[in-house]
């Protein structure tokens, strides 16, 4: 049995936290065992489940810069009673440096994990590189989620050794498969059965870019003023999308969805999906988005590993608005369908990838 600790901030519905759920479902759990590291003491999404599917969840508090040395105490103190690791897994960037030097000096193997790339400029770039600098000489194996959240976060020289590998945000690719009474059920459900429905599934951060979208769709009802949008998710910045939305005057078309354990099933009542984001590592709900055959309109500058079929449409966004919405008006699929096809066949199929998650706890514990 090789025993793997998580560590990441939450549980809770994300990208990240998506996948590894995902994969989770899917390992040998005879010979894989999964157990979470978390920063918070509150019940997250993903909670239930993971114990359901026998793991453990235990928390410390988050780490927050200026509580160095507290953090630093309560990692050792975790450790000191539970060493019996074979192989930590890094999601949280901020404090790798810490929980991975801990492990390693109980003779744990420790992979770092990128999950996003083109992090712009900011003091958390700043501190995010200095950050994964060191993480360099710390940790045994890196993981990203596209080549170009690899180069990002650690250099061409970990990319190109043998210490790196990406790993696709493989999906359960049937969930996705599109169907017609589904669309109309919920499109009934919703009262959209005769709308230009768009979508988008993301928190509500900085990164996901919610105000930009916001202005787009509010130039799509100038000229398609039967058109709604259903935006999926929760996050620090929903309330002030809100305001955004009530200062434009379009409450009555956008509907703030939550978290919902079934976006798949929501995917079938959209008609395009829009994903503006400032930055992604590979942006899995676009993966989603594809096998449900749905149109994606994107930020240009998103890594080309997310283009799997011909709907993925790229935009900048320094473009006029009236661009994302004239694609948005031109875009049509003819058949829903063969996205399911193209990415079952795809490295995005779970049931793939989990072999190929395998083989890399496989190799770094021999």
């Amino acid at each position: 049995m090789i025993r793997i600790l998580h560590v990441i901030g939450a549980m809770d519905r994300g990208g990240a936290e998506s996948m590894i759920m995902n994969f989770y479902r899917k390992i040998d759990r005879s010979k894989y065992c999964f157990d979470f590291l978390v920063h918070e003491e509150r019940e997250c999404d993903f909670d239930k489940e993971i114990r359901e599917l026998g793991g453990n969840i235990y928390s410390i508090p988050r780490y927050k810069i200026y509580n160095y040395s507290k953090y630093k105490k309560e990692v050792k103190k975790f450790f000191a009673a539970h060493h019996d690791y074979d192989i930590v897994h890094g999601h949280i960037c901020s404090c790798i440096n810490i929980y991975s030097s801990i492990a390693k000096s109980y003779g744990i193997k420790t992979i770092a994990h990128s999950h996003s790339a083109n992090f712009g400029f900011s003091l958390d770039t700043i501190f995010t590189n200095v950050v994964s600098f060191r993480t360099k000489f710390i940790d045994d194996y890196f993981i990203g989620c596209s080549k170009r959240a690899g180069l990002d976060r650690y250099g061409s020289k970990i990319v190109e050794s043998n210490r790196f590998d990406v790993l696709c945000n493989g999906i359960d690719v049937t969930k996705y498969h599109f169907d017609e009474k589904k669309r109309n059920e919920l499109r009934a459900k919703l009262g959209i059965e005769d709308k230009l429905v768009i979508g988008h599934v993301g928190r509500f951060t900085y990164a996901k870019n919610h105000d930009f979208l916001i202005q787009v769709f509010n130039e799509l009802q100038k000229v398609k003023s039967d058109s709604v949008l259903l935006l999926f998710g929760r996050g620090e910045l929903e309330e002030d999308v809100k305001k955004q939305v009530q200062e434009l005057h379009i409450e009555n078309k956008v509907q703030f969805m939550g978290v919902v354990s079934n976006v798949y099933d929501y995917l079938n009542a959209l008609d395009v999906f829009i994903f503006p984001s400032r930055f992604e590592g590979l942006g899995i709900v676009l993966i989603e988005a594809q096998a449900s055959g749905l149109p994606c309109i994107i930020n240009d500058t998103l890594t080309d590993e997310i283009n799997l079929t011909d709907q993925v449409h790229r935009i900048s966004l320094n473009a006029p608005k009236k661009d994302w919405v004239n694609t948005i008006l031109d875009t049509k699929v003819d058949n829903r369908l063969n996205g399911y096809e193209i990415v079952n066949n795809s490295p995005f199929n779970i049931d793939k990838e989990v072999l190929h998650l395998q083989q890399i706890y496989d190799n770094l514990t021999k």
